[in-house]
Formats: structure tokens, sequence, C-alpha cells
């Protein structure tokens, strides 16, 4: 009997332990943008956003075996993600290029097996000259219709090892586009290995 009421006792706790009220929750502020990698990566010593030394993917923290951003590394996709309803047209973001903040950083080895590998070490920093080290860039990211964002791509261009330094080119989303930043996620920084 007892083993019973205590079966029943624990019954009715877990069944009404497991009601619980549904809640829709629905986005209503204002839509903005925010750039995914500030998102999803911590904030850089002295800065309030986070500034990269590897590439980014999509949706995925920088902690992972990503390659060293590196003079030879190609393009560099940044998504740009549309915070609130999807519209019907293409939306804009404008964003400007900013100096470098910083003048060392402590860069990663690059993984086992890559080439070239590097060992870790801490490189001078200075600005990045559009032409010379990246592509420039147009200032503008298009989210097309019924989607959630859009990317601005950081086209790396090789000018040749050069010891002990790397690059900066900083990127912060601003009110030029039909689409306002997000405060919060605004600003992002890249740092290309130069060696």
């Amino acid at each position: 009997m007892k083993k019973l009421i205590l079966l029943l006792f624990i019954g009715s706790c877990l069944l009404f332990a497991g009601c619980i009220k549904q809640l829709d929750k629905t986005f209503t502020g204002k839509t903005v943008a925010e750039l995914d990698p500030t998102v999803l990566n911590s904030t850089a010593v002295g800065v309030t956003y986070p500034i990269l030394t590897r590439k980014a993917r999509e949706g995925v923290p920088i902690a992972t075996t990503d390659s060293t951003l590196r003079r030879i590394s190609g393009t560099v996709s940044l998504r740009v993600n549309l915070v609130g309803a999807q519209s019907d047209k293409d939306e804009t973001v404008g964003y400007t290029v900013f100096n470098s903040p910083i003048t060392s950083i402590s860069f990663p080895a690059t993984a086992t097996g890559q080439t070239p590998s590097q060992p870790a070490g801490t490189l001078a920093v200075s600005t990045a000259v559009p032409g010379t080290h990246y592509t420039a860039l147009s200032g503008k990211v298009t989210i097309p219709a019924k989607s959630s964002y859009g990317f601005i791509d950081v086209q790396i261009l090789n000018a040749g090892p050069t010891a002990g330094q790397a690059r900066f080119v900083g990127i912060r989303l601003d009110s030029t586009g039909s689409i306002l930043p997000s405060p919060n996620y605004l600003q992002i920084g890249l740092v290309i290995d130069q060696r």
C-alpha cells in the first residue's frame, strides 16, 4: 500500500511538473543588422568588438580549426544578419572601413600540416591598405528579398611577405543603408598575418 501511494505521489508530481504554458515569442522591435562573427566571439582586450586572426565560418565561433588569416587566405566572408522580419524587397546595410586601434597582437601558430607553417608570435600591427592588402570594399552589403542575411566579402591580396608584420582591416556597419545597424554588434576587426 505504501509503495502504491508513493508511486501515485511521484506520478502526480511528474504530471504537474510537465505542464508548462506554451509561450509564443515574437520579435516586435525595429529591424536592424548585425555582424554575425561579433555575436559569436568575445571582444578583444582594449576594444568593444572582436578582432579575428582566423577565418570566420558562418554561424561558428572562431575557436575552431579554421585556418589562420594570412596574406594567402583568399576571400573572407563576413555574414551580416537581419534581426527582424524579412523584407519583400532587397535591403542594404552600409559600412565603413576603419584604422587599426592596436599596435601588436599575439598571432596563433598555423595548424599542423598547413603550408606555409608559421610559429606563434607577437606581430606588429598596422592598418591594411586597400588595393595592396585587400581589394577595395563597396561600403554596402545587400540582403536579398525574403532572406535573413548578406555577406561582406573581403578579398585578401598577397602583397608579399613582411617579417613580423600583420595588417588590420576594421569594418563598422553604419546608417547609410536602408537597414540600421544594431548598436551592440556593428564592428569587427580582421588581422592578416603578413609573414
